[in-house]
């Protein structure tokens, strides 16, 4: 896969604020009853960032998802990929899943954008697991088709935000191509 930008169109124009850190979303599924074997490699990989990019579409315009830090440039993440779908990720046969995870980039208050996505996964339709009130830092949600979300506050409050795929079949003996999630998601 080449590197590319995708850009999503912004919905709302909410402030937000300086960037995230990197929340792993850990893979629960431990079994052939957790896979989805209608969904390929390029499938997973293709919606969990459209599932990013719809999410950042809520976000004050402007705002863009990116593997980078500008604060914090040695705290680079991850730039995705397939991995397996066990907790204790010492088997890397069976059943895959797709992730990437972003430090949220704007000018805002962070707080108030995990509240926005909050509200959004919510209108959405999705599961939300919401653990951000009280001065919580941290929220979970999950899409009518399995791919999940999640988006935690550090400290200092920079937020970034993860998305999974579910889990799909692969064939005895393989294993998913190389593949990395786009370094930046921006908003059109």
């Amino acid at each position: 896969m080449t590197d590319r930008t995708v850009q999503v169109k912004p919905r709302t124009s909410l402030a937000i604020a300086l960037t995230g850190v990197l929340l792993t979303v850990g893979c629960t599924q431990n079994g052939a009853n957790d896979v989805d074997s209608a969904l390929s490699q390029e499938q997973a990989q293709n919606r969990t960032v459209e599932v990013l990019g719809r999410s950042l579409s809520v976000l004050p315009t402007g705002t863009r998802l990116d593997v980078e830090n500008p604060t914090y440039p040695q705290s680079d993440l991850s730039r995705g990929g397939f991995g397996p779908c066990y907790d204790d990720n010492t088997i890397d046969y069976g059943p895959h899943q797709f992730s990437a995870g972003y430090w949220v980039v704007s000018d805002g208050a962070h707080r108030g954008n995990l509240e926005v996505l909050v509200a959004s996964w919510g209108e959405w339709g999705w599961t939300i697991e919401d653990d951000s009130k009280d001065g919580g830092k941290t929220a979970r949600a999950t899409t009518p088709d399995g791919y999940r979300i999640a988006a935690e506050l550090g400290t200092p409050e920079y937020l970034s935000v993860t998305g999974v795929s579910p889990c799909f079949a692969i064939e005895t003996g393989q294993t998913p191509p190389r593949a990395v999630a786009p370094p930046v998601i921006e908003q059109r």
